[in-house]
């Protein structure tokens, strides 16, 4: 026992140094232990002792150390070796997969005949005591959090009969990462994407509050076909704060780290937050784009890289790259954006890892990154780079410009020639011949500033838009200061062309700054302040700035009311731009701002049918969230037709539109028309505008949900997956406004065929973005239902509570009093699933009763959300007893579907409805009539859902209790195993999905 305490006393020191020389070849090892410095010879021997214990460990580690030994713990230094075919637990070892310095790895199976599953069982060599048993629980409870693509799922953790602790980790059948790309040869772009699937893992982790701690290659595999998992959250942090707690763990177990990837803070052994983990993936991203370590030590000695690591700062990886082409690839952006990853303080390194992933993701499309200097020159040099605009806009801008030129020196001929008319008038033409003047010489020094940039004539004339526009604003802020109006004038074109380029963020700048020169040029209370004030407002509406949307707009229409305008176009404008902002505010608000903007609109439309067709798109769609959809139609097609009186139509505002009307048709169940709309929408936009705008997104994303919904499945996935591509290519994760639309869209079908953990991944995302740029908002009170549904799945039963409640109220909030309780309906259904899961059958009922009556006065066809009521209605009833009630409402629901459009518009609707019709037979006492509709729904399932579905699961269960009435025990046994199969694939489960299957194996035990 003192041996094993005196060791425990002297692991800090001696686990780096352990892990320093199981990295070496065996043939190393012997004279790298003689070389020790004076200050480690203390340890030479018990290194020796633990080399000698097992030549053939590796330099993985189990759960990165040795956590310290506990005063009464049990055993004997070791635990007799595992063989293959020795059952740990419930898993029978298959093979050795990898030794770490205090753990072995094995490919095992579940052996106790309930689940058929391969893992990654992790064994330690000696039998421990509370400190890990501790940390295998924190483990697990860390990974349940966890539901990302990136990262290996936790599946389970116990003891054996011989006292040994396990760990069962997803098994990943991959390498390291480093050794993943030294094998393949990758570029650096490739090395690169692979860095940002793990930042999106680590990103997810700390979103959750959890700290990785231990990043390092060995911790990340690399499948076959280039996917990341991450491994090992064993030594992860719980964060409070930003901070990662100390426990009890902590202070039994010493420091747990991985020094070659350890922060500063972590040598300091100091409180540890997610800046740490974005400095340990920084030597990783060093070590994977340079083929070398940050640090070049005169000494290789534990003490020497702790020194390093606290105190000395890291050389450029351009300059350690062991390869000349990946040195010179190194230079610029990607050593600044390295170094600013390692910097010594935390304060001064990226903020988050998803902001150490944006600036990678810049410098991958050729934009300037924020780890260097904004300086003009290298922002130039940036533009030059970039190829994705074509050459037309650059042509178009030039045009642009040189009109303007053109422009500037005929009104400076007109003031000329007015000038010479009277005294005031020469005053005032000389003015603004002035203006015209500044004007055009910025305009032309644009292209002067261009060429002095470039040297090359060539390069110069192939400067595309974005850059040309970059370039003038860079000059705003040193340029025009002794003439404002010019300056103004100047802005507006420059915000104007940003707009249309969909570079709105950079469009929103220009526009504020704007604001600020008129307020001073001519007053607070100016008309022209009004103006740049709803333009400002919209542009502000595609961008994170959204909370300074409606301040805006009421100090417009202060202004406009102090001029006693109340007709005026400016005044339907603002109007227009108010209805836009409430349609996620009040839907009764925005259905009136509208209305008065149509109406003032109208007597302004000999040249303005853009601004007309807007209002009217707002109009129409208020209405659809009010209930109102067979009135919205008119609407939306006047609004087609007014903007198409526009000689110059605009085909973001015909796409906008019309993805609209295609909302309403879905709304009026005219799903050919709608699916029609959709399809000839995109490929509109795709024709006129391309691929990498993202006018063509709405409309693809709404056609994939749709088709999916009506059984489309296999084109459904398909564009899902592009349209998702697409959108984060075009606006990137971090956008506000298209990318959680996709993301939405695709997370519900996700939902519908049971990838759960997919799904939440998506869509909680969506609700977190939606928080911060929608607080308070239907928006985001239906996408909390949504979450909170597949929470049900999942069996976060508490959670869903919490989630529908808080989005019913802010749904009840933004449709306002007067909504149809129609639009309600979706709450109280799947929240009633939620009563059911529980157990609780008569508030299922209560719930469902409130959405019986609309749909006998809405004059529409049969409703899917009216077959779904009375579906959950008859499994309430079910669960009462109340059989007879229970089977007349599955029976009706499936003669109403069988001479519907549901049957063809929604087969999954069919098949659930079939499904309870069958479960519904089977408790009357009919296996032989429940046998028929049981097997149509585990079918349709089986060939649509998902694998792993719980939705098939449940199928197969009801197919065992129907084959086990039937006397087919054998057959009803297949069924149950299949569907334990599909549960054990997911880390979380509701128990009303397993309660049933225990209740069929415990009879089959029986049989």
């Amino acid at each position: 026992m003192k041996k094993l305490e005196s060791l425990a006393e002297r692991w800090p020191s001696l686990s780096p140094l352990l892990d320093e020389v199981l990295a070496l070849p065996a043939g190393e090892r012997s004279a790298w232990l003689d070389a020790l410095p004076a200050e480690a010879e203390g340890l030479r021997d018990t290194l020796r002792s633990l080399l000698a214990a097992n030549a053939e460990l590796e330099t993985g580690d189990f759960l990165g150390t040795l956590p310290k030994f506990a005063p009464d713990a049990a055993g004997s230094d070791t635990s007799p070796d595992a063989k293959a075919g020795d059952l740990v637990g419930p898993y029978r070892l298959v093979s050795l997969l990898g030794r770490g310095g205090m753990g072995d790895v094995w490919l095992a199976d579940r052996a106790d005949g309930e689940l058929k599953r391969q893992v990654a069982l992790k064994l330690p060599r000696v039998t421990w005591g509370g400190a890990l048993a501790e940390r295998l629980r924190r483990e697990r409870n860390i990974l349940a959090t966890l539901a990302h693509r990136h990262i290996a799922r936790l599946y389970d953790t116990g003891v054996d009969a011989g006292g040994r602790p396990y760990l069962a980790l997803e098994y990943v059948e991959g390498q390291p990462i480093d050794a993943y790309c030294l094998e393949r040869g990758l570029s650096m772009d490739k090395r690169l994407g692979l860095l940002l699937q793990v930042a999106a893992a680590v990103a997810h982790a700390h979103a959750r509050l959890v700290v990785h701690r231990d990043l390092k290659p060995s911790n990340i595999l690399v499948t076959a076909d280039g996917e990341v998992r991450l491994l090992d959250f064993g030594i992860a942090k719980l964060l409070q704060d930003d901070l990662a707690a100390e426990t009890q763990l902590t202070q039994m177990s010493g420091r747990p780290l991985t020094l070659d990837y350890a922060s500063p803070e972590q040598i300091r052994g100091e409180p540890l937050g997610t800046a740490s983990d974005v400095y340990s993936l920084g030597v990783v991203a060093y070590e994977l784009l340079a083929e070398a370590k940050p640090y070049q030590l005169k000494r290789q000695s534990a003490a020497a890289l702790e020194e390093a690591i606290a105190s000395v700062d890291v050389r450029p990886a351009s300059a350690a790259a062991t390869r000349p082409s990946a040195g010179q690839a190194l230079k610029g952006d990607l050593d600044a954006i390295l170094n600013k990853a390692l910097k010594k303080n935390p304060v001064e390194r990226y903020a988050t890892v998803d902001a150490f992933a944006q600036d990678i993701e810049r410098h991958l499309a050729n934009l300037p990154v924020q780890a260097r200097p904004d300086a003009l020159g290298y922002r130039a040099r940036k533009f030059l780079r970039r190829n994705k605009l074509a050459a037309a806009a650059s042509a178009a801008v030039t045009v642009a410009v040189v009109g303007g030129a053109g422009i500037a020196l005929w009104q400076a001929s007109v003031a000329r020639d007015h000038a010479r008319s009277a005294t005031l008038q020469a005053e005032l033409a000389k003015k603004e011949a002035r203006r015209a003047q500044a004007v055009q010489g910025f305009l032309l020094d644009i292209f002067r500033t261009n060429s002095d940039q470039q040297k090359d004539p060539l390069k110069a004339r192939g400067t595309t838009a974005r850059e040309l526009l970059d370039i003038g604003t860079a000059r705003l802020d040193s340029s025009l200061r002794d003439a404002p109006e010019a300056r103004v004038e100047v802005m507006e074109t420059l915000g104007e062309m940003y707009y249309q380029l969909q570079l709105h963020e950079e469009a929103a700048v220009i526009e504020t700054k704007r604001v600020e020169v008129l307020r001073k040029l001519h007053g607070a209370d100016d008309r022209r302040v009004a103006e740049a004030l709803i333009k400002l407002a919209s542009t502000l509406h595609a961008t994170t700035r959204r909370a300074e949307i409606l301040p805006a707009l009421e100090e417009a229409r202060r202004i406009l009311d102090a001029a006693g305008d109340q007709t005026s176009m400016l005044r339907g404008e603002l109007l227009t731009r108010l209805a836009q902002r409430h349609q996620n505010l009040s839907y009764e608000k925005m259905k009136a701002f509208a209305d008065e903007a149509v109406g003032i609109l109208r007597a302004h439309a000999v040249a303005n049918e853009d601004r007309v067709g807007a209002a009217l798109t707002l109009a129409a769609r208020a209405r659809v969230q009010l209930g109102e959809g067979a009135d919205a139609e008119p609407l939306y097609r006047e609004a087609l037709v007014e903007l198409r009186k526009d000689k110059a139509l605009s085909q973001v505002a015909l796409a906008q539109i019309r993805t609209s009307l295609a909302e309403n048709l879905v709304t009026q169940q005219k799903f050919d028309a709608a699916l029609r709309e959709y399809r000839e929408t995109t490929d509109g936009a795709l024709a006129a505008l391309g691929p990498s705008d993202a006018t063509s997104i709405p409309p693809q994303s709404h056609l994939a949900a749709l088709l999916h919904a009506v059984g489309e499945r296999a084109e459904a996935r398909r564009l899902h997956r592009d349209v998702l591509r697409r959108v984060l290519e075009v606006k990137g994760p971090n956008d506000t406004l298209f990318t959680p639309m996709v993301r939405m869209d695709m997370g519900r079908s996700l939902l519908a065929e049971g990838r759960l953990s997919e799904a939440l991944e998506l869509v909680a995302a969506v609700n977190a973005s939606n928080r911060r740029h929608y607080p308070g908002s239907a928006v985001l009170g239906n996408g909390l239902r949504t979450e909170a549904t597949i929470l049900v799945a999942m069996g976060r039963y508490a959670q869903a509570r919490q989630l529908f409640s808080e989005g019913f109220g802010l749904w009840l909030k933004g449709t306002g009093s007067s909504v149809q309780a129609s639009r309600h309906n979706r709450f109280h259904l799947d929240e009633a699933r939620l009563d059911l899961a529980l157990g609780d059958a008569s508030a299922a009922i209560a719930r469902l009763n409130k959405v019986a009556a609309p749909y006998k006065a809405d004059g529409l066809p049969l409703r899917a959300e009216e077959i779904e009521r009375d579906v959950l209605l008859a499994q309430a009833h079910l669960r009462l007893g109340a059989v007879e009630r229970a089977l007349g409402l599955a029976k009706g629901a499936a003669e109403r579907v069988a001479v519907s459009s549901v049957r063809s518009r929604f087969p999954a609707l069919d098949a659930e409805v079939q499904l309870q019709f069958g479960n519904a037979l089977l408790r009357a006492g009919q296996p032989n009539a429940a046998r028929g509709p049981i097997e149509r729904a585990l079918a349709w399932r089986t060939a649509n859902d998902d694998a792993s579905s719980p939705w098939v699961a449940d199928a197969e269960v009801a197919w065992g209790q129907c084959l086990l009435a039937l006397g087919d025990p054998v057959r009803s046994r297949a069924a149950a195993a299949r569907a334990s199969t599909i549960y054990a694939a997911h880390m979380l489960v509701g128990e009303h999905f397993t309660r049933p299957l225990q209740e069929l194996l415990r009879t089959l035990t029986k049989a």
